[in-house]
């Protein structure tokens, strides 16, 4: 029987009060046709471990890890409902019972610095015109939730992408016309933009949807295409982005 031992932690700045009557506490899931078991020992420590157990081989560690992050979340998010304590935590790496190793996890999210440097932002250019941009600061903190969310990961960019759309809004109900004037100023169709926003729609909708870790990056980087294209197009005075500097995404 595979058993894996994940470590996690916490950025709560005091302990998780939870009792359970009968430790560890136990919690069963179903994945691809395997029922999986975990037990937490020290639950609501900054730093704590859950262990796994299930019948079949895994051959997606990932996979596992992201339904484990999402069952603990909600463990999380139900005490801190009733705490009325906004509540965090997350996966730092695991190891397979009988191994001798460590695996680190990570979300694998991209880096901009090269893409935002390429936009001809020097660093100070970025931070200044991104802190003083209402939109920006919105899309900004939509990726962050996207980030810390990896299952709500496209209904937060695509919400990033909405808030930079909405910038070029003149009147009520002028949706597709922003969406045209988003064009012209920073060379990016609307057709570019619809690879996720199927995903997107059907988290808004209440859908649970899976990204593979592909698709979320490319999630995150189009969402920062769109950010980093329109802090350039104010760098440049609102002043459409040159194609030679700029080529049109489609």
């Amino acid at each position: 029987m595979p058993t894996f031992v994940f470590l996690c932690s916490t950025d709560n700045r005091e302990f998780v009060k939870f009792d359970v009557a009968d430790p560890p506490l136990q919690i069963s899931f179903p994945l691809d046709g395997d029922t999986f078991t975990m037990k937490f020992w020290l639950f609501g420590c900054p730093s704590f471990t859950v262990e796994v157990s299930c019948v079949q081989e895994v051959t997606d560690v990932g996979r596992l890890a992201d339904v484990l992050t999402h069952t603990i979340a909600g463990l999380y998010d139900s005490v801190g409902l009733s705490a009325g304590r906004a509540l965090s935590v997350k996966l730092e790496g695991y190891s397979v019972v009988g191994s001798k190793s460590f695996a680190k996890f990570t979300l694998g999210l991209p880096a901009f610095e090269d893409a935002i440097r390429s936009a001809g932002l020097s660093l100070h250019d970025w931070v200044g015109i991104c802190v003083s941009s209402p939109p920006l600061r919105a899309g900004l903190r939509d990726v962050r939730l996207a980030m810390q969310t990896p299952g709500e990961a496209a209904a937060h960019c695509f919400r990033a992408i909405e808030r930079i759309r909405q910038s070029f809004s003149t009147s009520p109900g002028d949706r597709k016309e922003t969406w045209n004037r988003l064009r012209t100023a920073l060379n990016i169709s609307r057709s570019w933009l619809d690879t996720y926003t199927a995903h997107a729609t059907a988290v808004r909708h209440g859908e649970l949807v899976e990204l593979p870790l592909a698709e979320r990056n490319k999630c995150f980087a189009q969402a920062a295409t769109v950010i980093i294209r329109f802090a350039a197009y104010l760098k440049a005075g609102k002043t459409s982005l040159e194609d030679s500097a700029f080529p049109l995404l489609s």
